[in-house]
Parts: C-alpha cells; structure tokens; sequence
C-alpha cells in the first residue's frame, strides 16, 4: 500500500508497476516515479524541503526552459505513450531549449517562436519537422494557461510552416499477390498476410496474443501495442479510442492462423524451459517466445521484396496498401477507417485521397450506365 498525506504534503503510491510520487505546491502538482518507494520518498521530501526554504521559482521566474523540463515529467509523461514522450523530450532538449530556454515564460512572445521556426528551418530542418516543433511547444504552453502560468497561449498566434504532403508507396494487386507468394518461404509469412489483410501496425501485431484471435469467427481484437523504447520492450494501449477494434479477416487468412498457431505450439515444446512467459500467449512470437525486434521484421520484409523482384517500401506501407486496394474496390470510406482504427473518416479519406478521382471518374461512369444507358 502507498501512503498518503495531506495537501501539500503529498502522497506516495503504485502507479503501473512502479512508485509514484506526487505533490501539489501551489499553481503545480509535481509528479515523478521511481523503482522503489524509498526513492520515491526521498524525492518527496527533498521536494517540500526546497518549497519550505523558497527554493521553487515564483511563476514570473519561471524560464522557458524550466517550465518545459516541468511539463515533459509532469504534464506530457502522465498522458502521452513512451515513444511519443520520447519525441517530445528530444525536440525540447534539441530545438526549443536551446532557442528559447533562458527566456522568461511570461516575456515569450510569439515573435520569439517565429524566429525560432525561421532559424530551424534555415538550419536545413524539414517543413514537417519544424511543424512537429510548432505541435509540442503548443501543447506545452496550452498546459501552461491551464495552470494559470500564462495568460495567453503565444503559439496560437504563431503560423507554422506547411509541410508537403507526405508520399507513401503501395503495392497494386498484383504486386501484393506477388508478395504473399514470396512471403510463404518465410517464418513472417503469416504476420505479413496478416499485416496485408487488415492494415494493422506493426505495433499492434507484435502485441497480438491469442486471446485477440478468434479463428471461428473469423475476427481479430486490436487492444494492445507493444513497442521499443530505450532497448525495452513496453506494452501500451492503442493510439486512440478507435485503435481499440475488432478487425474481421478473410478465411484464407483464418486458415493460415490455424497452422501457424501448430507451429507455435512446436516451438513453445521445443523450447521448453527458455521459453519466456513474460509476455503472455503471442501470436508472433520468437523460438523462445518473446516478440520480434521490428528490425528483423523490416530485415525480413526487404529480403521478401527483393526476390520478389518488387519495389521497395516500408512495413507501414502494407497498412496503405490495405487501405488503397479496398478503396479502389469501392469499399465504404467508414468501413476503411474503422479497420485502420483511425478516429475519424477524413483523416481516412486525407491520408488517401490520391485513390480518390479514381473513384469518381468510377462514380460517375455507374451514374452514365444507370440513367443514361452510357455504355
């Protein structure tokens, strides 16, 4: 059990495997974890030690760059996942600190962001990168009017750079059934038919247990991602709410589960006690039960390309294929979203909307035919 105290003295607790602590001092509620409750407590005491002497600056000392140091433990860790923490720490300690770190966060004025988006992009740094810049510091200074810091968010006031439209490859029918054949010479073959007919990440199907799976039905549930970050492997839940989805499969796709599923269950006897538990009943698994490194996967999917005679692309570029094919099969745009788990269709229709004259000039030729005997 963790302990609790009152206001202002804060409180210790298990939080997600590990100790939390947490105080509110103020305009602030300070949070941190730590491996061990001692740690935790240290920390804690350390904390209202500093707030007792004044030690904590006042809101108008506050710089840029202490306030983002704040931010990216207590108002971005809590609430975004592990990789997406990851980038935001990086374009904070790489662009924004340096730039704008020693100035005061009640003198930050949107003149200063936008000579600072100047200089990164006269450094040579991409309209998207920049853009993605813009995207942290703006939701770092929206927290900071929550907490009364600030008046005015000095972001909204700020034009950020607007990168071209990313291009992305796909494969056309052909090439896909080109490379499934050639995928069947491979131990992935069923994780890249799966990745083809679904359009989940790589994430998500490193993630998938058999529980997810439901042969019979012909279905698999998307409730788990598991990635990278800093050497570790670490389970989180999907993007958004509509990440969370059960995603219906074809039944040549269920039969190819069915005997892989056999081939899963040798290796598991085969390797007896080096089997890991740790991370449940996976789909995919290694020979000794633990998850593919992405780097294998994308390794393993350049070699099937390659003797395939095929282009080369990425492993997210499967999930585009998914989308692209079943657009231009005339598949409603609302069932596409929802097999991608995208949380809104115009993100859908936005990210392929090159599919998208095909499928008037289509629709209107139908039109033709119907009322006007167009041949």
């Amino acid at each position: 059990m963790g302990s609790r105290r009152g206001r202002g003295e804060g409180s210790v607790f298990r939080y997600r495997g590990r100790w939390r602590a947490a105080i509110r001092l103020e305009y602030r509620r300070l949070t941190r974890d730590f491996d061990t409750k001692r740690e935790a407590l240290a920390w804690l005491a350390e904390v209202r030690l500093k707030a007792d002497r004044g030690l904590l600056p006042e809101p108008s000392r506050v710089t840029v760059g202490e306030y983002l140091a704040f931010w990216l433990e207590n108002g971005a860790k809590p609430s975004v996942r592990p990789p997406t923490f990851r980038q935001y720490e990086q374009y904070v300690r790489n662009h924004l600190i340096p730039v704008l770190g020693n100035v005061k966060l009640q003198a930050l004025k949107p003149a200063d962001i936008q000579a600072l988006y100047a200089r990164r992009l006269g450094a040579g740094l991409s309209r998207r990168t920049v853009q993605l810049i813009h995207a942290v510091l703006h939701r770092a200074l929206s927290q900071a009017v929550a907490w009364g810091l600030i008046a005015f968010n000095p972001a909204d006031r700020v034009k950020a750079p607007r990168p071209a439209r990313k291009e992305f490859k796909v494969l056309t029918p052909k090439e896909a059934r080109r490379f499934l054949e050639s995928a069947r010479e491979w131990d992935y073959y069923p994780l890249f038919v799966l990745a083809l007919t679904t359009g989940m990440r790589m994430g998500e199907l490193l993630g998938l247990k058999w529980e997810d799976v439901d042969l019979e039905a012909g279905a698999v549930r998307v409730r788990r991602v598991l990635y990278r970050v800093k050497g570790r492997w670490v389970e989180g839940e999907p993007k958004s709410a509509a990440g969370r989805r059960q995603v219906p499969i074809p039944a040549g796709v269920a039969a190819a589960l069915k005997e892989h599923r056999k081939k899963v269950v040798e290796l598991k006897l085969k390797a007896g006690p080096e089997w890991s538990a740790e991370f449940g009943e996976l789909v995919f698994p290694t020979p000794t039960g633990r998850p593919h490194h992405p780097r294998n996967v994308q390794r393993a999917l350049k070699a099937v390309l390659k003797a395939a005679g095929l282009p080369d692309i990425r492993f997210h570029d499967l999930r585009h294929t998914h989308a692209t094919l079943l657009l231009a099969e005339g598949v409603n745009p609302r069932v596409v979203q929802e097999r991608l788990g995208h949380s809104q269709v115009s993100l859908t229709l936005g990210t392929y909307s090159h599919v998208l004259p095909d499928l008037q000039r289509e629709a209107a030729e139908r039109v033709g035919r119907a009322l006007l005997g167009d041949s």
